[in-house]
């Protein structure tokens, strides 16, 4: 194997590490990864919270003869740029960047280039391949429907949390209307972000990327995904609270190309197992929990059975 670290031109210096297999091949085909949403780095690692979700993937990928590419958000880690200041389309620019370098370099095979995305990744994916061929995708975790319901169904479960609780907890949150805080909040923030052009906004003393939020608002990933014609892998868990989980069978009603969907039993956003009761603020609580362990190793297997068909 073959590590060496590399910088790819967008509008702003994207870093990056390219892995290669060991071996004689002369071109091997690749894997791209691309990150959820957040400031994360090419682990998808962020401050508070290391998922090491393209780590372990690009040893998994490897081991199939695979090339892997990981790479820091801008902003993020070694890339240059600003974070905050990013829209969704600025991400997908660096995603489509990065593409072009691997397909360019002269250790990969250009016609055997897939795609792996993981939570907002997968929103991404279908938007790099509607602009550079790729044969293939895997979508962890993966959403089929605009940002909005996705982040309106997150509310909709911290209220059945607030009001399912029990004891002096559900009773004190039902004396301080807290659901109908959380309500109102969000719309503060949306009126807020709607109210302007300016791509970062402070709210409540904390930095928003509201050009983000913006951008997503006009974008529907179902427009993508039916033009989508190469084989897709989408994987997600029954305790995925971020995403629905039946969103991976969406995903293979959208597409045109052969697709795979597969949805774990007490498999979380994060790619992982959990024994925590099926409620929205337990399973979130369990993530720090959850990062000590590895990737489920079905998931491992799935995707390694999938490239190997590829």
């Amino acid at each position: 194997m073959t590590e060496c670290d590399v910088t790819i031109k967008s509008e702003n210096e994207i870093s990056a590490t390219l892995s290669l297999p060991s071996g004689s091949k002369e071109k091997y085909p690749a894997i791209i990864m691309i990150h959820g949403s957040g400031p994360v780095d090419r682990d998808e690692n962020a401050k508070k919270l290391k998922i090491n979700t393209f780590k372990e993937m690009t040893a998994l990928a490897l081991e199939e003869g695979f090339a892997t590419i990981r790479y820091d958000k801008r902003g993020v880690g070694e890339s240059k740029g600003d974070y905050y200041r990013a829209g969704f389309f600025d991400f997908i620019e660096d995603a489509v960047a990065v593409v072009n370098f691997v397909k360019s370099h002269r250790s990969i095979d250009e016609n055997r280039i897939f795609l792996l995305g993981h939570s907002e990744g997968c929103l991404v994916a279908p938007v790099i391949y509607d602009r550079v061929p790729a044969q293939g995708m895997i979508l962890l975790s993966p959403s089929a429907e605009p940002l909005g319901e996705t982040t309106e169904w997150q509310r909709e479960q911290m209220k059945r949390d607030m009001q399912t609780m029990g004891g002096f907890q559900e009773w004190l949150l039902r004396l301080i209307k807290a659901d109908q805080k959380l309500d109102k909040m969000n719309e503060k923030l949306t009126r807020k972000i709607k109210g302007t052009d300016a791509p970062v906004i402070r709210h409540n003393g904390q930095k928003i990327n509201a050009k983000w939020n913006r951008e997503h608002e006009h974008f529907d990933v179902r427009e993508y995904l039916t033009k989508v014609e190469c084989p897709v892998l989408a994987i997600t868990g029954m305790k995925d609270v971020q995403v629905k989980s039946e969103q991976a069978e969406v995903v293979c009603t959208l597409v045109q190309g052969k697709c795979e969907s597969h949805i774990l039993p007490d498999v979380t956003h994060l790619l992982r197992k959990t024994v925590v009761p099926d409620r929205f603020s337990s399973i979130m609580n369990d993530y720090k929990n959850q990062v000590k362990q590895p990737i489920d190793p079905e998931i491992m297997q799935l995707v390694s059975d999938w490239i190997r068909k590829q």
